[in-house]
């Protein structure tokens, strides 16, 4: 697909996406040229730890995955117990 005329390409470039840590506020962030999971933490000003899960729109996800407009990028704790 052709590019607009007239339009920068960081413009094109451009997608939303949310994130939110489990319990916490959804921030909706924009995201550049750069659009990994990790991308879109740092711009939510959220840290991913050790212990924290890592999902894109509900499946799991490492930090160098490619995100796409619209996604929603959750942490939550890791769950432990059980017999």
């Amino acid at each position: 697909m052709a590019r607009p005329r007239g339009r920068p390409r960081s413009e094109l470039d451009e997608i939303f996406v949310k994130v939110a840590r489990s319990g916490g506020e959804v921030k909706e962030v924009l995201l550049n040229s750069d659009r990994t999971v990790q991308d879109a933490l740092n711009a939510a000003d959220l840290e991913a730890t050790d212990s924290d899960r890592i999902r894109v729109e509900g499946q799991p996800a490492e930090l160098d995955d490619e995100l796409k407009e619209g996604d929603v990028v959750t942490l939550s704790g890791k769950i432990e117990g059980g017999n």
